[in-house]
């Protein structure tokens, strides 16, 4: 599934209010058994609007937080080093759920 990740009026590390909106690529990983039975443990009961608000709110907590520890120069500027961060924090989580995160790119400031 495509998630369009908005992060409304997050404040930078300097305390600079700014607005992001990223794009991420999430699916249940179906040929790793282990991750297979973790999203069918998870999501068994769950509809596909609810499946997709879990992830979209596990990516949308971890693009404040990086956003938080960043400078708006390094945000504007490294948009692979915010993009990265974000990709690599937000996997290590979504995994817990049985979900692969393909990609995470920035759209728009």
């Amino acid at each position: 599934m495509t998630l369009q990740v908005e992060g409304p009026t997050v404040y930078t590390c300097q305390g600079v209010p700014i607005s992001v909106t990223g794009i991420a690529q999430v699916k249940i990983q179906g040929q790793n058994e282990e991750m297979l039975s973790t999203a069918c443990e998870q999501f068994l009961k769950k509809s596909e609007d609810e499946i997709h608000n879990i992830a979209l709110v596990t990516l949308e907590g971890h693009q404040r937080a990086i956003m938080g520890s960043m400078t708006v120069e390094e945000i504007y500027k490294d948009r692979k080093k915010f993009s990265k961060e974000v990709f690599k924090v937000a996997s290590s989580d979504l995994v817990k759920y049985g979900h692969y995160c393909r990609i995470v790119h920035t759209a728009r400031y």
